[in-house]
């Protein structure tokens, strides 16, 4: 498996976002899915997270986000983070298992803000908040 670099979005943001990185996850040549990786303080990713990570549907089972993640984490690394925050929907038991296998630790479960609701699809209103610390 690898993930590669394809964009850094750091120009012409929409208010309230921070420059992030694009990668795709590969596996065995052949993409399986996106990864983005936020920069930014716990205070602005505190609902979005700093990590996102999309498998397509046909590549779901196989613990790609989580690897994704782990080759991941050098890069985050060097960008100067001791640790990153990670969030899912309560009822995304996918992206739950694969945050609870990086052993992040849960924050809370919040309410997102009305302020913020419109960064999100319909209907996502709470998330579950994770630290996931990157030195251990």
């Amino acid at each position: 498996m690898e993930i590669k670099q394809i964009d850094f979005i750091k120009d012409n943001l929409l208010p309230n976002f921070t420059p992030y990185y694009i990668y795709a996850i590969y596996e065995e040549g052949k993409q399986v899915g996106t990864l983005v990786f936020r920069l930014g303080s716990d205070q602005q990713h505190y609902y979005d997270g700093h990590i996102a990570y999309t498998i397509d549907e046909d590549y779901r089972g196989h613990h790609y986000a989580y690897q994704a993640c782990l080759l991941l984490k050098g890069e985050i690394i060097k960008h100067g983070y001791g640790h990153v925050l990670v969030t899912c929907d309560p009822d995304n038991i996918a992206s739950k298992k694969t945050i609870q296998k990086l052993k992040a630790k849960l924050l809370a479960v919040e309410e997102v803000p009305k302020r913020y609701r419109k960064m999100f699809a319909p209907g996502e209103n709470v998330k579950e908040i994770y630290r996931w610390e990157l030195m251990s």
